[in-house]
């Protein structure tokens, strides 16, 4: 060939060389898929070079796997992929990023010897390969992969000059695959954000766990191209792993199935809380294949991720038969961040929906409810009110929610033509009053309401509960129940008293001679009659206090005179029980205004009581004095023993002190209810009328009567009597 033929022949090569880098520069400019692309090239290079065979070998992210990607001619199954570690060749290229001639395939031990290598050899064996020729794919100082050129039956050399050329097209191929990687990731990317989004809609739109668990599993096969996804997630109490949906072609399957603990290829997840990827499940013992095999699914491969949620695994997702090719690590970690997602998505809607059938049986039980409920938050706003609540306070629900719950308190107590406060429904224990209200009708009604302390777990209040309820059938009962017992009591009098008469008259001997014998019995019968006779006045005096009709005479009383009175009636039990009594009266005490019958039956139920609860032994005092509560401040000039808010005045103060066995502090105003009686400290004596009388008594002067007490050190029960003003000292006792 002659030195002109020969330039030709360079010339023309060189033609061909730039069309082929002119079209592979188009094929990257137009191709859609990194898959066109790479045939696209892998075609020019065919016709460039002569090639029979040729392909692309692509390395994971992380270098360490190596898949054939595509072939000229194409190839119906491609190997999968293998480590880069097994192929020294391969590896050696990648490394030192030069190109490698292979003679004789004959020559690469490992293809025969290596079983990851298995489906690479029967390719080359298939395909008749003899020589190879690898190159670098280099992108971005970075080796993403090989291109390799082969021969068919003859051994080839490839020049140095068509490595050049094929070096100078696999830069510019890196390149292109290079950004198509980077557009197919930021794709996968918004797919997976895209994916994200619907569940999270999924999620804050629906209620059933169900609709949920179903959602998410379509949207996760849709997006890894699987045959079939599961989730399963963790029952807490059995320990077990459950089946809460399973998708295959969008049939639900297995619902309900349990996988104890321990067992399967999910609990290894679960409890290691990192992925795992099963290319070939026939071959690991963990497989449960009587789960796949109970709905007739065969199981080739498997993604199984765990569902973590603040370090705590609550589930698993398992996709099962990866359509094209098999599962690969980054597949794995983008599942594995989707499933984070997902976890909270799903934690946050059975926490959701745990809450809401909690506030839904909550306000069912409000709902049905006989007593009326308002609830304040931390400011005192009512942020819960039931129908009983609304009904009881006669407005609308709707109206009682952001309202200050003090206001309406004090609107409803405005309305109250009565309020009480019942010693026997506050025994101190309660930080705040039961109250008692009066609405005046028709029909007249009485409510009862009190507030309850609203604390977390920690003990902290965050709130107020205002209970509230209708008594109006209880007050009504309790009305008859009095009228009753009040007539009952009427009617005893009369047969009382003529009893009384008839046994007066035959210890006088009206009937006949009475023997000593027989007139102690009947002294006996008489004693027990005056007693009972007693009793039924002071019911009938409490009836009448208590209804404001019982007539007081009220005259100027020397303080001396009643205690004497009362003492000398007192005296022969007080020796009978060997209980010791003394006064304690301050000097020129003055007179004071009030019912002398009453007051002395007041401060004889009182120092009657001190005898009986009285050691043997003991001292019972009786005192007096006068005192001065200033207008100022309310202070006392020199009390004689601790006292209660009086009004501004001056008040003659008695008191009764025993050495008796006390009484315990929640019985201090129950002990004054009628028939109340103290328990404890104290033995039950006495029907519990006595007390009862004292205070309305008391009362019924303007006074007041109060108890002081500690259990083990006895008991003082004092009452306090207006004075009248400008009243003169007795000064007949003066000197006492």
């Amino acid at each position: 060939m002659t030195d002109h033929e020969h330039q030709m022949t360079n010339d023309s090569l060189l033609e061909l060389r730039n069309g082929a880098l002119l079209r592979i520069a188009g094929a990257i400019e137009t191709a859609t898929t990194l898959d066109e692309l790479l045939f696209l090239s892998l075609n020019e290079f065919a016709h460039l070079f002569d090639l029979h065979n040729s392909g692309v070998v692509l390395l994971s992210e992380d270098g360490s796997l190596a898949q054939l990607t595509n072939t000229y001619p194409p190839q119906t199954r491609l190997p999968p992929p293998f480590p880069l570690a097994e192929t020294t060749v391969m590896r050696q290229v990648v490394l030192n990023r030069q190109p490698a001639q292979i003679s004789d395939v004959a020559e690469l031990t490992q293809l025969v010897t290596n079983p990851n290598l298995s489906e690479i050899a029967r390719l080359v064996s298939a395909g008749h390969i003899r020589s190879l020729l690898l190159l670098p794919l280099v992108a971005q100082d970075t080796c993403i992969g090989l291109l390799i050129f082969a021969s068919v039956e003859e051994p080839r050399h490839f020049s140095d000059d068509e490595i050049g050329h094929a070096r100078l097209l696999a830069g510019q191929m890196a390149a292109a695959i290079t950004a198509f990687r980077i557009t197919e990731k930021a794709q996968r990317r918004n797919a997976e954000l895209e994916t994200l989004n619907d569940i999270a809609a999924a999620v804050a739109s629906s209620l059933n766990t169900r609709e949920v668990y179903h959602l998410v599993m379509e949207k996760l096969n849709e997006y890894f191209q699987v045959e079939a996804g599961s989730l399963l997630m963790l029952d807490e109490e059995t320990d077990e792993l459950v089946f809460v949906m399973t998708l295959e072609a969008g049939e639900e399957k297995l619902f309900g199935v349990r996988i104890p603990h321990g067992q399967g290829i999910v609990w290894s997840v679960a409890e290691s809380q990192q992925y795992e990827i099963v290319h070939d499940v026939a071959n690991d013992p963990r497989f449960l294949r009587n789960v796949s095999d109970s709905v007739g699914f065969e199981v080739r491969n498997i993604l199984c991720v765990p569902i973590v949620v603040k370090g705590r695994t609550i589930g698993v997702i398992e996709l099962l038969n990866k359509t094209e090719g098999l599962f690969t690590e980054e597949e794995a970690r983008r599942l594995a961040r989707m499933a984070a997602t997902i976890g909270v998505a799903i934690e946050n809607a059975r926490l959701f929906q745990t809450v809401t059938t909690v506030r839904d049986r909550f306000e069912a039980i409000l709902n049905s409810a006989n007593d009326g409920v308002l609830m304040a938050d931390m400011r005192g706003q009512i942020v819960t009110a039931n129908p009983t609540a609304a009904r009881l306070l006669q407005t609308r629900r709707e109206s009682l929610i952001g309202r200050p719950l003090d206001t309406v308190l004090a609107e409803l107590n405005a309305r109250a033509t009565a309020v009480e406060r019942p010693s026997w429904l506050n025994d101190g224990e309660r930080a705040e009053a039961v109250v008692e209200l009066e609405f005046s009708g028709p029909p007249r009604r009485f409510i009862r309401h009190y507030i309850l302390p609203v604390q977390e777990t920690s003990g902290a209040v965050i709130g107020r509960l205002a209970l509230f309820q209708d008594i109006s059938k209880e007050r009504e009962l309790a009305q008859l129940r009095e009228d009753y017992a009040g007539m009952l009591v009427h009617d005893l009098r009369a047969p009382l008293t003529s009893i009384m008469n008839g046994i007066a008259m035959v210890r006088r001997g009206l009937g006949g001679p009475v023997t000593p014998q027989q007139q102690e019995l009947l002294s006996i019968a008489y004693q027990g009659s005056q007693t009972m006779l007693e009793m039924v006045n002071t019911l009938l005096d409490i009836a009448r206090m208590e209804q404001g009709r019982m007539q007081l005479d009220r005259q100027p009383l020397s303080p001396y005179e009643v205690v004497d009175q009362t003492l000398g009636r007192l005296k022969v039990s007080a020796q009978g029980q060997k209980v010791r009594l003394v006064q304690d009266l301050a000097v020129g005490l003055p007179l004071v205004e009030a019912d002398r019958d009453t007051l002395v039956r007041v401060l004889q139920n009182l120092l009657d009581n001190a005898i009986k609860f009285s050691p043997t032994g003991g001292t019972v005092t009786l005192g007096a004095a006068a005192v001065r509560v200033s207008a100022e401040d309310g202070a006392m000039d020199d009390p004689p023993l601790r006292l209660p808010a009086l009004a501004p005045g001056d008040w003659l103060v008695f008191w009764v002190r025993d050495e008796g066995p006390g009484i315990p502090a929640q019985y201090h105003e129950r002990i004054f209810e009628k028939f109340g009686q103290a328990h404890g400290g104290r033995k039950t004596q006495g029907t519990g009328l006595g007390l009862t009388f004292c205070k309305l008594a008391v009362e019924s002067h303007g006074g007041r009567i109060w108890l002081e007490s500690i259990e083990g050190q006895g008991s003082t029960f004092a009452l306090a009597l207006p004075l009248m003003l400008d009243t003169p000292p007795d000064d007949a006792h003066g000197s006492r």
